[in-house]
């Protein structure tokens, strides 16, 4: 029971998260910015995890709604207040699952962005501060846990919730975010989309 609490904990952990990216135009006079800085709101985003060992496979969309604003210095400023629930469903520990996880509040990442319409997202996820919870609701085995998004990524059991290493991609009116992340035997696949708000 205590491993199957376990991998649901990581589902948990690994689903929570939301990350993206801005643009903002600047003065014909000033430095032109670069397309990722401003405000964008979340319309899609897709997570797929794997645990081969855990028998543990899910897939989860949602998100919408969930408020981004990247500075020009490279700080993610996130708001989930209000933002739809994420979904999913699969196996987890050999039995069929399904997750919702709804994010609320807010949580702030120092990070640096390399480029301007298409680059590397870095996230200084140890410096990560706010009061954003996630609430997972799990159906096998039964299970609802609350996780506080900044602790968790600063002790480093965020799973690759919260951006750490991922790629991008701006046209000015919508971003993409990509992040594969592997953390303690478990593959994340997430692909963001963002409108700008």
């Amino acid at each position: 029971m205590l491993r199957k609490i376990s991998v649901a904990g990581a589902v948990v952990l690994t689903m929570a998260g939301v990350v993206t990216v801005g643009t903002a135009s600047a003065a014909s006079a000033a430095p032109k910015a670069k397309c990722w800085v401003g405000s964008w709101k979340v319309t899609t985003a897709k997570v797929k995890i794997d645990d081969v060992k855990k028998n543990l496979h899910v897939i989860a969309v949602g998100g919408a709604g969930a408020k981004v604003k990247l500075a020009k210095n490279g700080t993610a400023y996130y708001n989930f207040t209000g933002s739809k629930g994420i979904t999913g469903k699969g196996l987890a520990g050999g039995l069929t699952t399904s997750v919702t996880v709804k994010l609320s509040k807010k949580l702030t990442v120092p990070g640096k962005l390399a480029g301007s319409k298409k680059g590397k997202f870095t996230g200084k996820v140890a410096k990560a501060k706010g009061d954003a919870v996630a609430t997972v609701k799990v159906s096998l085995p039964p299970l609802t846990i609350k996780l506080a998004l900044a602790k968790a990524a600063k002790s480093g059991g965020d799973y690759g919730v919260v951006p750490k290493k991922a790629t991008y991609t701006c046209s000015g009116k919508n971003l993409t975010f990509h992040q594969k992340s592997v953390a303690k035997g478990i593959t994340t696949v997430s692909d963001w989309k963002l409108k700008r708000s």
